[in-house]
């Protein structure tokens, strides 16, 4: 297999987390029912495919960096996800009270956003479906990124989005929290009109789960466990850095993200404070991958490494 070396950096982080999320199933009696995931891991094994053929044969490397950029995202996401959930449950007390009281020296709290946002019934739907888009935003990057033959600017993403999800799941790892959502309950009525994707009682939930931890993975429905940093915040400050060198993306990207904000803060059920860990963790990771991408750039380039380079 014809892999560059970022490519192969990736694999290899994605393939220690499954001998990792192997053992800890095994250690803690954990069910792990792959079904769900088929679609996931099918997808990454065609992309890589196709990828292969486009290096190898056709030397059309625009099409091999975006089809193994894609299925090494989706591979990479769908193993750290598995972890996350191995790691429950949590023997330390979630932080969520302190992120609350720090929130409360900037005035902000979930439960007041949320009444305010409830007097325009407009805008909460508006926003759930930027929420509910911003996984869609960052693939759409390794796309674009990886079409324009960008490889600087992709595997410097990959490689930061790669970082900053395993710092995300260290910080959780250590002082867990399950967001906003979690420590308040809303007024009934508020919570009609706004039906945060991350509600009140999803919050309850992933406090249970920091307790009583998980037997079956395949019999729980959970979209994220971290509250603190915000992922969503990662992903979204990502792809705008990542996208930066391009006027029109970015600007579209701009629009986007600004309304991205309220949105996780509100559907996200998250504190502001876990939008500033968010926003610290990519700052530090972009510079991180990028220092990497380039460590790897120095190294000496063996025939398979130089073999892309000769598609123009």
């Amino acid at each position: 297999m014809v892999l560059l070396p970022t490519e192969r950096t990736i694999l290899a982080v994605a393939l220690a987390l499954v001998a990792v999320c192997l053992f800890l199933a095994w250690d803690k009696g954990v069910t792990v029912a792959l079904d769900g995931y088929r679609f996931s891991f099918g997808f990454a094994v065609v992309m890589t495919g196709l990828g292969q053929f486009y290096r190898r044969v056709r030397k059309a490397e625009r099409i091999a960096l975006t089809a193994h950029g894609l299925a090494l995202f989706i591979l990479f996401s769908v193993v750290a996800s598995l972890f996350n959930l191995l790691l429950l449950p949590r023997d330390s007390a979630p932080i969520d009270a302190t992120l609350v009281w720090i929130d409360s020296w900037f005035g902000y709290s979930w439960p007041d956003a949320c009444a305010w946002i409830s007097q325009y019934p407009l805008l909460p739907d508006a926003l759930r479906q930027v929420y509910n888009l911003t996984l869609a935003q960052i693939l759409f990057v390794f796309l674009f990124l990886g079409m324009a033959n960008d490889r600087r600017q992709l595997h410097t993403a990959m490689l930061a989005t790669v970082f900053a999800a395993l710092a995300t799941i260290f910080c959780w790892a250590l002082f867990p929290s399950s967001g906003a959502s979690a420590y308040w309950t809303l007024d009934p009525e508020i919570d009609r009109v706004v039906r945060p994707v991350v509600n009140s009682a999803y919050g309850a939930e992933l406090n249970r789960l920091l307790v009583d931890g998980i037997k079956d993975i395949s019999a729980i429905q959970v979209t994220g466990l971290i509250g603190f940093p915000s992922f969503h915040t990662v992903m979204a400050l990502m792809s705008l850095i990542a996208i930066w060198p391009y006027p029109f993306a970015r600007f579209a990207l701009i629009l986007g993200n600004t309304a991205l904000l309220p949105a996780i803060l509100i559907h996200g059920g998250h504190n502001l404070m876990d939008v500033f860990g968010g926003t610290v963790i990519t700052i530090a990771c972009w510079r991180l991958g990028l220092l990497a991408f380039e460590a790897q750039q120095r190294q000496p380039l063996s025939r398979v490494d130089e073999a892309p380079a000769t598609e123009g």
